[in-house]
């Protein structure tokens, strides 16, 4: 199946994932790739990657990768692990679909700076709230 247009729509039209810096970059079954070019907007106080943005950066990975079923989803949980920071200016997270049932979906995300070290992950719980209509026009 190919998710050029589901990529190319998300990139346009996600105003929170515009605001932050984030792009969808590969969508596959089950599998989706985010990645920021961070500037001085992403990092806290002290100048390190402010925590809100991997959390966020997982929760779209997250999402993406569950929304591959063509179905919509919103996050009804998460439980996420920082490991390291990094002065990297580019982040990948990566999001894999580890359960999916009817209604509950799991994802598993992991986050790399781009050195490929890993920095944090975490699990991400989604709630299907139906069939993926087209994106709404602006």
């Amino acid at each position: 199946m190919d998710f050029t247009d589901k990529i190319n729509a998300t990139n346009s039209k996600n105003s929170f994932m515009l605001h932050n810096g984030i792009r969808l970059t590969q969508m596959e079954k089950d599998y989706a790739r985010v990645e920021a070019d961070l500037t001085r907007v992403n990092r806290n106080l002290y100048g390190a990657v402010h925590g809100g943005m991997f959390l966020t950066m997982g929760d779209c990975a997250a999402g993406g990768a569950a929304r591959t079923n063509g179905m919509r989803y919103v996050t009804v949980s998460n439980s996420f692990e920082f490991f390291r920071n990094t002065k990297s200016d580019h982040l990948i997270a990566e999001g894999r679909i580890k359960s999916r049932g009817r209604t509950i979906c799991v994802a598993e995300v992991e986050i790399h700076d781009g050195l490929g070290k890993l920095l944090c992950s975490g699990t991400f719980t989604l709630f299907c709230t139906g069939k993926l209509d087209e994106l709404p026009e602006d």
